[in-house]
């Protein structure tokens, strides 16, 4: 797994003891845990909290934690220390801090929301307007923007270096990526907590009246205000995880692509979870792999 420092200088293997880069279908798309050592020099203010890496793709993340520990490993008279961090994609890191100020808009673009909360993404791919977004002071953008995403039926996912909104159902209209066999990969089924945790949605009209979401299977009911019938059954579609697999590193496979199973059906990766150990400390060899966490669509 490639990293590079805010400089451009690249971060050498040796020195990275783990790395997780995950992608996922979430308001803040892309993030980074990794374990690195110091080595020599200025690495520990170079990663400290704030300061900024890239990745081989280059996307830019920023780191928003880091711990300082210590490897055990002694070089010379010393023991070198490490750096654990977690990093979030820079472009809309903003969106996942508490907010001093409410951010109230109507009809607004959802890149519009976004800018609004602080992010520098230059557009969303298939921007759609939102009728109403309200989040208030002392609060998470990115709760209220899943909440809205939730609304529209739809995901947000990072690919080619853009922030994209994608409807739940054209997930499946696009051609898969790669094949996975169909044994490779642990099954999850469980229609019992399906109905507990998807639940439909009512709302009320102007004269009073119920508005009904989808009622086509047994399950809990919420009420939300304010919603027409069109967003009620968006809100009850979503994706439900179906399998986990882990496959061999492949850092083209992300959140929001296609996969289908030797045998089987396509399923749409919820989270793709590419993993880079290089074993240093313990003599080791490397361990590279990928895993991902797939589900269906569900009405």
């Amino acid at each position: 797994m490639l990293l590079f420092l805010s400089d451009g200088k690249q971060i050498r293997g040796d020195l990275i003891k783990s790395a997780v880069l995950r992608y996922d279908l979430a308001p803040i798309p892309v993030t980074l845990e990794a374990e690195i050592r110091c080595g020599d020099g200025d690495m520990e203010q170079r990663l400290a909290e704030g300061e900024c890496l890239s990745t081989g793709s280059g996307d830019v993340l920023r780191i928003i934690k880091a711990v300082i520990v210590l490897g055990g490993v002694v070089q010379g008279e010393r023991e070198l220390s490490g750096v654990r961090l977690t990093a979030i994609l820079d472009a809309c890191h903003s969106v996942a801090f508490v907010h001093q100020r409410a951010i109230i808009k109507e009809n607004a673009a959802l890149s519009v929301i976004y800018r609004a909360a602080g992010a520098t993404l230059q557009g969303i791919a298939a921007d759609f307007p939102v009728p109403r977004f309200c989040c208030p002071i002392g609060d998470t953008p990115s709760f209220h923007i899943a909440r809205i995403l939730q609304e529209e039926g739809g995901i947000v996912r990072w690919q080619a270096g853009q922030l994209q909104f994608v409807r739940l159902p054209d997930l499946f209209k696009q051609d898969p990526v790669t094949i996975l066999p169909n044994h490779a990969s642990d099954d999850i089924a469980s229609g019992f907590l399906e109905r507990h945790q998807v639940p439909w949605f009512l709302s009320l009209n102007a004269a009073g009246g119920f508005v009904l979401g989808n009622q086509n299977k047994p399950r809990t009911v919420r009420y939300v205000p304010f919603q027409n019938a069109q967003r009620l059954r968006n809100m009850t579609r979503c994706l439900v995880q179906r399998k986990v697999c882990k496959t061999g590193f492949n850092g083209e496979l992300l959140a929001g692509d296609l996969v289908r199973f030797i045998g089987g059906e396509d399923l749409c990766v919820i989270t793709a979870a590419h993993t880079f150990e290089s074993g240093t400390d313990s003599g080791g060899a490397s361990n590279t792999y990928t895993r991902l966490w797939l589900g269906r669509l569900e009405e």
